[in-house]
């Protein structure tokens, strides 16, 4: 069991800081960081955490997750040589775009038509309840034959 886990939609003002008291509770942490954009020095919304012990990665993974007024998704993270071997065949796909018209039930309902959805993720836009005009979809298999529709289709 990997012990270093990636913790994405965290909310803008939380720092490195505020992650690593938020993931204390899980158990102790060997390392903890919360990614930001290179020139303006602002969160990128997700970090790393790495626990002293496997157990406590277990834990974290296993808990339900709400930081500020944001459900965090925690998985494990993929290793730097894993990042770098050839590319496996994609599962997932970057849909950008979206007007803030179309709702996650109606971008799911339009994507379930080319295969088995094991994930979905919208990012909301900082200060509305809307979403910020992209997407993650997670397919069960690779290979899915997308068609790519204008934004009048969805």
């Amino acid at each position: 069991m990997d012990r270093k886990l990636v913790v994405l939609g965290i909310p803008w003002d939380v720092d490195t800081d505020g992650l690593r008291e938020y993931m204390n509770k899980f158990g102790e942490l060997e390392d903890c960081i919360v990614m930001k954009e290179r020139h303006t020095g602002r969160s990128r919304g997700f970090g790393y955490v790495t626990f002293a012990s496997a157990e406590d990665a277990k834990n974290a993974l296993s808990s339900e997750h709400i930081l500020g007024n944001r459900s965090l998704e925690v998985k494990i993270a993929t290793p730097k040589e894993e990042m770098r071997q050839p590319a496996k065949k994609v599962t997932r796909i970057f849909v950008a775009r979206i007007p803030q018209s179309v709702t996650e039930a109606a971008f799911r309902s339009h994507f379930e038509t080319y295969g088995e959805i094991t994930d979905l993720y919208m990012p909301k836009d900082q200060g509305s309840k809307g979403h910020r005009g992209i997407g993650f979809i997670t397919f069960e298999s690779s290979g899915q034959d997308l068609l790519i529709l204008p934004e009048s289709h969805m």
